[in-house]
């Protein structure tokens, strides 16, 4: 007898229900104080312009708002110390600190998969397509098709097709000697600030040893804002813990009773 896909997917632990953000110092902000401040205004800001429109950005902002992103991942949950991990040529180093939301909730946000395309020399074709689209938006000659007047029309490099798609494609490859490989990150990417409900968060990411005192700095936070909460609505991990010890933080199994030894 068939079954449904999706009850087939659920037993796929490779494949996660859920998308996870991490935080990391910005300018003078490091990531706990991003993940506080994240968390009180409920709002995930699109800071960084990414995806093979950047340097196209550089030289036109009104193009430049177009590709600033929220990103996650979909690395399982028992996998998430890795994204926490110093690795060598990876250019920006994620805290311990951050969100995670389910996919479900963030495709019906418009949170896509970022598509990687081949760079390595002789398998270029697959960017070289993009890249013409940018350049043609670039030169002003991005056109949209007027069904109406059965005409295209000229579009700014802003309104182009190409502004729309280049968000969400990322080089993987070695194209000269240098191999920028990150699609085991498996990245999800919002275009523009990501708004969310308290209720939508499946859980809060922290060191355990700061479990307690987090919980009420972003009490302190929500109440400067004139906001009371309720922190019942909150699981905390700690994304270095094994996957049966997270389960057992989610199922609020009493401390005493988690792990193998009694306390």
């Amino acid at each position: 007898m068939s079954k449904p896909i999706a009850e087939l997917l659920h037993r796929r632990s490779d494949l996660s229900t859920f998308l996870v953000h991490l935080t990391r110092t910005i300018d003078a902000a490091n990531p706990r104080s991003n993940l506080l401040s994240i968390l009180a205004h409920q709002t995930l800001e699109a800071r960084s312009v990414l995806g093979m429109g950047h340097a196209l950005a550089q030289q036109d902002e009104a193009f430049a708002q177009t590709q600033r992103v929220v990103c996650s991942t979909e690395t399982p949950l028992e996998h998430v110390w890795m994204m926490c991990e110093e690795i060598e040529n990876r250019a920006l180093q994620f805290a311990p600190y951050g969100l995670a939301l389910t996919k479900t909730w963030a495709r019906r946000k418009g949170v896509n998969p970022v598509w990687y395309v081949d760079i390595t020399v002789g398998h270029s074709w697959l960017t070289r397509p993009i890249n013409e689209l940018l350049e043609l938006a670039a030169r002003g000659r991005a056109t949209r098709w007027d069904a109406e007047a059965q005409d295209a029309q000229p579009l700014p490099a802003a309104q182009s097709q190409a502004a729309r798609l280049a968000p969400f494609v990322e080089q993987m490859g070695n194209p000269s000697g240098t191999r920028k490989e990150f699609w085991w990150e498996r990245e999800w990417r919002h275009v523009g600030d990501l708004f969310f409900q308290w209720w939508d968060i499946v859980t809060v990411f922290a060191p355990e040893a700061d479990h307690d005192q987090f919980q009420a700095d972003l009490a302190a936070a929500k109440a400067a804002l004139g906001h009371s909460v309720n922190m019942e609505w909150l699981h905390f991990l700690d994304p270095r813990w094994g996957l049966e010890r997270m389960i057992a933080s989610l199922a609020r199994v009493a401390s005493g009773n988690i792990g193998p030894f009694p306390a």
